[in-house]
């Protein structure tokens, strides 16, 4: 995992914990506005990407 990726979850994460959903869509808005990207929920239930394992 890269610098930029790992800084850019980490902002999401911390966006999230802080303020919940809007925390995660304001740290979104900053890491896209810097460059670094978005961080995407997936709503698939079965993806092999995002589902968690049990």
């Amino acid at each position: 995992m890269s610098f930029r990726e790992r800084l850019t979850r980490a902002l999401h994460a911390a966006g999230l914990r802080i303020a919940g959903e809007p925390g995660g869509r304001a740290a979104n808005a900053l890491t896209n506005l810097l460059g670094l990207g978005r961080i995407e929920r997936c709503t698939n239930p079965t993806c092999t990407d995002c589902a968690p394992t049990a």
